[in-house]
């Protein structure tokens, strides 16, 4: 099973709502093709928000039902993002999509100080992966967000990766801060902070170690082989990267060499934001729309 199939086991094991879901710049085939699949499973209620003529000639060349979507015409970049961190502040939708848009602009409105969305001090990405040689999720963050992050704020990188896989059944999670080695290396302030927060966020809810080597963290042979002690025994749930660039490309060299799949959230506003490439296909750009549901579920069900 692939991480869509099993992100749906998870949603019909669950009481799950329709997830209201404003997509901003939706003109876009891949983007409406995830749409309508979320229509097809009855999952989603989307707003699309583009120029109308342009969204109603692809809603009708990909056979989506008309009567199933809600129309914002905007195709201005700027205008449409607004709109659709408006209609998420106004509690009218229960994600935001970025459509065929740069992240930036559609992050611009999110985190304006008067008429954004935010609810944590810092927005990060988490990416859930299904990878087919461990045959479970991992969640790799942050690869898309924050470029080198501080220490408080590896913590709430951490504590968004913790509500994420949550959200899709994992009763406790590890957090494995990657290092080059479980050795603390004391030029290396990443290394250190791991370290340091592997004892300021004890806690019966999750596990967070490290600093730890990548194998220790997702091969228990490799844990048991090298005699490792910690609390993860190559049974890691979250890889916690030092910076966006390890994490950018642990998660790329997964799904383009490992033949794993990818979800993409942002988390740390009102509303979960599904942010992939606007390259992705649409079965990376529908597992995230589940992921978003599953994350709100976890939000209304506590």
């Amino acid at each position: 099973m692939g991480l869509v199939t099993n992100l749906q086991s998870i949603r019909q094991s669950v009481d799950s709502k329709k997830l209201k879901i404003a997509v901003v710049k939706a003109a876009n085939e891949d983007v409406l093709k995830s749409i309508k699949r979320g229509i097809e499973e009855d999952i989603i209620e989307p707003v699309l928000i583009d120029d109308e003529g342009k969204l109603t000639g692809l809603l009708k060349q990909l056979s989506i039902d008309l009567e199933k979507v809600e129309i914002i015409d905007q195709a201005d970049d700027k205008k449409a993002a607004e709109k659709g961190v408006e209609l998420a502040r106004d509690k009218k939708v229960d994600a935001l999509m970025k459509g065929f848009i740069g992240t930036g602009d559609i992050l611009r409105p999110v985190v304006n100080k008067e008429t954004g969305i935010r609810s944590s001090t810092l927005l990060s990405h988490v990416a859930v992966i299904f990878v087919p040689k461990l045959n479970r999720f991992v969640a790799i963050t942050d690869g898309g967000m924050v470029v080198e992050p501080n220490k408080e704020q590896l913590k709430t990188i951490i504590e968004h990766g913790v509500e994420v896989m949550k959200s899709i059944d994992v009763k406790e999670p590890k957090a494995a801060i990657l290092s080059a080695s479980e050795n603390v290396m004391s030029k290396n302030n990443a290394s250190v902070w791991a370290s340091e927060l592997t004892e300021e966020m004890r806690s019966d809810d999750y596990v967070v170690e490290g600093p730890i080597s990548l194998d220790l963290s997702l091969i228990p042979d490799i844990a048991e082989e090298k005699n490792y002690r910690g609390k993860i025994q190559g049974d890691a749930d979250i890889i916690v990267t030092p910076d966006i660039v390890s994490g950018n490309s642990l998660s790329k060299s997964l799904t383009l060499f490992g033949g794993a799949e990818m979800a993409g959230l942002i988390i740390g506003a009102t509303v979960p934001i599904i942010l992939t490439s606007r390259a992705s296909s649409s079965d990376e750009k529908y597992a995230s729309i589940l992921l978003a549901q599953h994350v709100m579920n976890q939000k209304e069900n506590g």
